[in-house]
């Protein structure tokens, strides 16, 4: 018998026993071997582990073992009436200690005369204080004492000051900004709280707001008060402490709207300067403005500080992204989503929280995750991933299957330095290189390279991947150009980078400007251009460009001057705001080629074959929408078979 099925043997006994006994089968107890992301996970005492939007933080214990404590919010009675933040310990990141509460929630003020936990920890703390304390720890949502609505305890992260040997606890502190304000979202603070062992007590020192800059000095990005970028809001929150032992809090403020890093005091228990006199760029950095991202996690692998962040959608998951900087309290550079495959669009269903240094010196870091149930937040899953690097440091998250930590696998930056094209023609890898120079920190050497074609089936913005002869894979943005192109339209008219190296490389066009509306071009002379009421939208590259219609009134694009024959259409879709579940009727010549087109976050072409352009040499495309929302195009290429 395997060592699995004995151990599954095992806690089958031990279940069919506590049956017997009386107990009920959580409360047996189940020893793990790998992480299994999304499964229920139980602690050592076979109950449900309440550690939800938290951290791991290694230690050591008092015998000089390598310890792991996880922090994070006790959701056992759902989101309100949190008896405060949970630690367990583990030695294998696998099975976990329950450790109790790090951090207690309150019920009353009269438990701190009443109550000997409260008391002795409150004890000097004068009345202010303790109504400051009373404020930020009421988590319970039936009230007597006049206030309207509880406050809440978010994303607790834990920090060991090595200097001071206190650990050290940031939270996103939120709830009424007065007692009767009916928001529980209103003080937008972080708060902070102190202990001398890693499993507490913590004791509660304030909440405040953070860095800001001042309301003239950037462009909001929003026109209530809220996304006022003087307000200082501090919400979904994260710790790092560097190797010269700084420590910083990482969130998102402006109303989720963008990062700010701000650099704390010696204690780690304020900020290394009161926000009124704090310098950008020596105190804090506002970063990745108008991104709308929240749920900030931080590590450093070779000198590269990795920001991994989720999108703002509530309780729902979205795309991650990360960004990179060489400098702390610099600007982070967007470097896409980690997540690859089926699991790009939501992350796995899962929101970042953490990652796990394991294994600092050879890179090798966990991603830690929640995935949000909010009708039984006491049973939310965890979502623990492997990550990994590839070629200059790319990251990748996942996947979410059951995995060990034997899969983290050691890493040394490797870069390819060759010089490859911009541009690769549709379907065709051939003039690609079949060796490519490949450089570390030792030296450069030539290696082979196989191309996957089916990164560049299709045009427009593409990332073509390489896999080198010993496995590694690794991409390069280009853009895909069809054989025997006509015209290529971005529509919105913006003459992205990308567009124009299209133009360049399939010229002579029909088009000689990125769009138009339907007129005459004033260098080609043919007829071609768009009707209907639209407006253009967006930013960047060909996709993220667009034109959107109006009062649900069609797109219509027409191309003049083409040679009879037979032409293939493509088509590039994407949705900005996905959760409109926008879809379209696509039909060329007055023929449906699409009879439900969908616009998802996700950029996607379509190719419409066997176009016939008669004597009238006319292409007509027509994008109708089927539901209530108004639809959109990226861009549109007519080429000739």
């Amino acid at each position: 018998m395997t060592r699995r099925r004995i151990r599954f043997a095992v806690a089958a006994l031990a279940i069919l026993v506590a049956s017997v006994a009386g107990v009920t089968p959580a409360a047996a107890s189940q020893t793990y071997e790998s992480f299994r992301p999304g499964a229920p996970w139980l602690d050592t005492n076979g109950q449900v582990i309440q550690a939800h939007g938290g951290q791991v933080v290694p230690s050591t214990d008092n015998r000089g073992r390598r310890i792991y404590y996880w922090y994070g919010e006790d959701r056992s009675k759902g989101y309100f009436d949190s008896p405060g933040v949970h630690v367990y310990s583990s030695y294998d990141l696998y099975n976990w200690k329950d450790e109790g509460l790090a951090l207690r929630a309150m019920s009353s003020p009269d438990q701190f005369e009443n109550d000997n936990y409260f008391s002795k920890l409150y004890k000097g703390y004068t009345a202010a204080q303790k109504e400051i304390v009373w404020r930020d720890l009421s988590t319970n949502s039936v009230r007597t004492d006049g206030w309207a609505r509880p406050s809440i305890l978010e994303r607790p992260k834990v920090i060991y000051n090595k200097a001071t040997g206190k650990w050290i606890m940031w939270v996103h502190s939120d709830g009424p900004s007065s007692p009767t304000s009916t928001s529980t979202y209103a003080r937008a603070e972080a708060g902070v709280a102190i202990a001398d062992s890693p499993m507490g007590p913590f004791r509660w020192i304030d909440s405040y707001r953070l860095n800001r800059v001042p309301s003239d000095s950037v462009p909001w990005c929003g026109t209530s008060p809220a996304f006022d970028p003087a307000g200082g809001m501090a919400r979904d929150m994260n710790l790092f402490v560097d190797d010269d032992g700084k420590a910083y809090i990482i969130y998102s403020s402006e109303e989720n709207r963008t990062m700010y890093i701000s650099k704390l005091n010696n204690s780690y228990t304020y900020l290394s300067a009161a926000p009124e006199s704090a310098v950008q760029g020596r105190d804090f950095v506002r970063t990745l403005p108008c991104n709308q991202r929240e749920a900030p996690a931080m590590f450093k692998s070779e000198g590269t500080y990795y920001l991994v962040t989720s999108g703002a959608t509530g309780w729902d998951p979205n795309p991650a992204r990360y960004a990179t900087s060489q400098n702390i309290l610099g600007q982070f550079t967007d470097r896409g989503n980690p997540v690859p495959g089926a699991g790009a669009a939501d992350t796995y269903r899962s929101q970042s929280t953490n990652v796990i240094p394991v294994d600092q010196k050879h890179n090798r870091f966990l991603f830690m995750g929640d995935r949000w149930t909010p009708s039984d937040l006491a049973n939310a899953p965890y979502v623990w991933m492997p990550m990994s690097f590839g070629e200059g440091g790319s990251l990748t998250i996942g996947p979410d299957q059951e995995w060990t930590l034997k899969d983290l696998k050691p890493y040394t930056r490797w870069t390819v330095t060759s010089q490859l094209p911009d541009t690769v023609w549709l379907n065709d890898t051939s003039t690609l290189p079949a060796q490519v120079t490949v450089t570390t920190s030792g030296g450069s050497q030539q290696v082979g390279v196989t191309w996957d074609a089916s990164t560049v089936a299709q045009p427009g913005p593409a990332q073509l991947r390489g896999t080198l002869s010993d496995g590694r894979t690794f991409t390069r943005s280009v853009v895909v150009v069809p054989h025997g192109l006509r015209y290529a339209v971005n529509a919105g008219g913006t003459a992205t980078a990308d567009w124009t190296r299209l133009s360049q490389v399939a010229a002579p066009l029909l088009n000689s400007a990125p769009e138009q509306p339907l007129a005459t071009d004033p260098v080609t002379g043919t007829t071609w251009g768009y009707t209907g009421s639209s407006a253009p939208a967006g930013t960047g590259d060909m996709y993220t460009t667009l034109r959107y219609a109006k009062d649900h009134e069609p797109l219509v694009y027409t191309f003049g001057g083409l040679e009879a024959g037979t032409y293939m259409v493509h088509a590039g879709y994407y949705d900005p705001w996905p959760w409109a579940n926008r879809a379209a009727e696509v039909s060329i010549n007055g023929s449906v080629v699409d009879t439900e087109r969908l616009f998802t976050a996700t950029p996607t072409a379509a190719a419409y074959s066997g176009v016939t352009v008669g004597d009238d040499g006319k292409v007509t495309v027509t994008i109708t929408p089927t539901r209530s929302p108004d639809i959109q195009v990226s861009w549109l290429m007519v080429a000739k078979n």
